[in-house]
């Protein structure tokens, strides 16, 4: 880029390659810079390609020359690709500079080690999101603790949520990630976290997609028509423990509706779906009851007006 500024002020008149494969290995990319060029009036020239650029004869072989680098550069992508691959399938990673948080790689080895300071911190958290945790809960408590990661940062929900779904830690490597081409394989690495607690940790993921957690999840409308956002925080009793404590808003920003915590809107709603044995369900068997059954919850004054089951 600094090339082409230099060449459109006037300061450029030759350009000289080695190899015009050096210049690009993008057919179009070498056409458009080659006209760029001849519209500055530039000369272009490769030691080893005698080509004159000012003719046809020479702008055909240019082509043809180009075609050549970026079928050869095609070819080396996919010969790195069916290389990684391979060595996926032989259980190494590929993960070079990336290594995965709780492993280290010594300089001409192949195969990851364990590196226990880390490890015990990934155990950790394996821990507290069977506890209940959330990823952006268990971030907070890593950085309060000054835990770092890999590259020295604060935890977020993403580098927690990288650590919860890599199999990396179950002896497992993996090639493709987010395409259409991803395997695992068994890695010729120690685990750390042991597959039945690693699976676990999968299905809790799996069914927090399926429901958010909240209990009347996109199912609260206001009177004025509008559906209810959530609004959620976390606080922690006297005794230690985690408290969520959800509120519904109005979506409709000139509604005058203050909203409505959950735990009133589920107690009312108790008491006119006369379920029994309500208390002894799990947070997830109340939300897949909510999500089987009700269609809407519309809310008047802080009171539930109307309850629509599905028919």
């Amino acid at each position: 880029m600094r090339l082409i500024g230099d060449i459109k002020l006037g300061k450029i008149n030759n350009v000289l390659v080695y190899k015009i494969d050096r210049l690009t290995r993008s057919t179009k990319d070498l056409i458009d810079l080659v006209e760029l060029f001849n519209q500055y009036d530039c000369s272009f020239n490769s030691l080893n390609e005698s080509i004159d650029t000012k003719t046809s004869t020479g702008r055909m072989f240019l082509k043809i020359i180009g075609i050549f680098a970026e079928f050869e550069r095609e070819n080396i992508v996919e010969r790195v690709k069916l290389g990684l691959e391979r060595k996926v399938k032989e259980g190494y990673t590929i993960a070079s500079k990336n290594i995965s948080f709780g492993y280290k790689r010594q300089k001409g080895n192949k195969i990851q080690e364990i590196d226990s300071r880390e490890a015990l911190i990934v155990d950790k958290i394996y821990n507290l999101f069977l506890s209940g945790y959330r990823y952006t809960e268990i971030a907070c408590y890593l950085n309060g603790q000054s835990i770092k990661t890999k590259n020295g940062k604060n935890w977020s929900y993403k580098t927690v949520k990288l650590i919860l779904t890599n199999p990396n830690y179950i002896g497992n490597v993996r090639y493709g990630l987010n395409t259409d081409k991803y395997f695992e394989a068994e890695g010729k690495h120690l685990s750390i976290i042991d597959s039945n607690r690693y699976y676990l940790v999968q299905n809790i993921i799996t069914n927090r997609k399926n429901h958010s957690g909240i209990l009347f999840s996109k199912k609260i409308r206001c009177s004025c028509g509008f559906f209810m956002k959530v609004k959620k925080n976390y606080y922690f009793s006297k005794n230690g423990n985690r408290i969520i404590y959800v509120r519904y808003l109005c979506d409709n920003i000139h509604c005058s509706f203050g909203g409505i915590s959950e735990r009133k809107v589920e107690k009312e709603f108790i008491g006119r779906a006369n379920i029994g044995r309500w208390k002894d369900f799990s947070l997830e068997e109340k939300c897949n009851y909510v999500n089987k059954h009700i269609k809407e919850i519309i809310i008047f004054n802080k009171r539930i007006k109307e309850i629509l089951y599905y028919s």
